[in-house]
């Protein structure tokens, strides 16, 4: 079985949680080399892993000279200059979300990957948890499917730290992040134009959390979807959409002051309703819940089932449908092509919204 050596690019929450212990316990993976802006983060997690010191670097265009590394795994703020450098560097690569901050940034790395002709993959778990794949299954089969909501109501990451031993350091000079927002947030503004700036808090949540749900539905109901209204107030946005003669509700939001993840697809037809509940995204092996509304067969009785989908965790599955990709000369599920339209239809439902509002 061919091993692919990995180089992770930002070693933050979310390498730490759920990257780097996949690819520290699957076949066909080894971490090989580290790279982080905080030399102590980077020195943490290489002790952690034993990783050698002369693999670990604080700059990228150093981290991706080295022969020996086949993907890169990108977990930093800003993803384009990195994945258009690492696919030069000829590095398969694994992105985080949001694909980009706007649509020429996910161009500039669908077109480096082409070019380069390496495998591009973006890091979208939900679309390979068990229970989305379920939902896929019911969906086809439904008829006549009036309403959908997509309601993703994140809250507090706060308490990761109690659940988790996340490495960090003090050596960074808190002007390097001041200035990393800054152009994320110009680059966001390129996107949906300064006169709107008033609406850039709606739009970065749109792309940070509820990017994950756009895929969900592109994938379920396809990419000819007509935004009809949208609505936003602080960094909440309620938008409308339209898939042929099916209503879809969007509703995104964050709320800080509470502990919990309200994040569920629900779905109407005259003869069954069906919804998925997903867990705290952080929450490992955590089963995504399935319930089911219709009528047993023959009778008038109401039936509910509820169906706990699988303890296999989507990050891991994930890690597993790239490794099948690279082996079998394959594009990912979750390939930069396909993202792309996400930031298109985020885009475009931020500016659905009304002038001046």
């Amino acid at each position: 079985m061919k091993t692919y050596r990995v180089g992770v690019l930002g070693c933050g929450q979310i390498a730490q949680i759920m990257h780097l212990p996949y690819l520290h316990d699957l076949p066909g993976w080894k971490i090989h080399s580290l790279c982080d802006l905080s030399a102590e983060v980077v020195s943490k997690v290489a002790e952690k892993y034993g990783i050698d010191p002369d693999h670990c670097y604080t700059d990228y265009d150093q981290f991706l000279k080295d022969g020996e590394l086949d993907v890169v795994l990108i977990c930093s703020k800003d993803h384009c200059e990195p994945a258009v450098k690492a696919a030069q560097a000829g590095k398969h690569i694994f992105v985080e979300k949001p694909f980009g901050f706007n649509r020429k940034q996910a161009q500039a790395m669908v077109d480096a990957a082409k070019l380069a002709g390496v495998k591009l993959m973006v890091g979208y778990m939900k679309r390979y948890d068990t229970g989305f794949e379920e939902l896929q299954k019911l969906v086809q089969e439904m008829e006549d499917i009036s309403l959908v909501r997509f309601h993703d109501y994140g809250g507090s990451f706060a308490y990761t730290r109690e659940v988790y031993d996340v490495l960090s350091g003090s050596d960074v000079d808190p002007s390097v992040f001041a200035e990393g927002k800054q152009q994320c947030n110009s680059a966001m503004l390129e996107e949906i134009g300064e006169d709107r700036a008033q609406l850039l808090p709606a739009y970065s949540l749109l792309l940070g959390v509820f990017c994950h749900d756009a895929i969900l539905m592109r994938h379920l109901f396809g990419n000819n979807l007509e935004v009809l209204f949208t609505d936003v107030y602080g960094g909440f946005a309620n938008s409308v959409l339209k898939a042929g003669n099916t209503r879809i509700i969007v509703e995104s939001g964050l709320v800080m002051a509470r502990h919990n993840w309200d994040e569920y697809i629900e779905i109407y037809s005259p003869k069954k309703n069906v919804r998925l509940e997903f867990p705290w995204p952080y929450l490992k092996n955590a089963p995504s819940l399935l319930k089911i509304s219709d009528h047993v067969p023959g009778s008038t009785m109401v039936r509910e089932s509820v169906i706990s989908t699988s303890f296999e965790e989507a990050y891991r599955r994930e890690w597993q449908h790239f490794y099948r990709c690279l082996e079998e000369d394959r594009q990912p599920l979750t390939n930069g092509e396909d993202a792309f339209e996400d930031i298109a239809l985020l885009s475009k439902i931020i500016k659905t919204v009304k002038a001046g509002v």
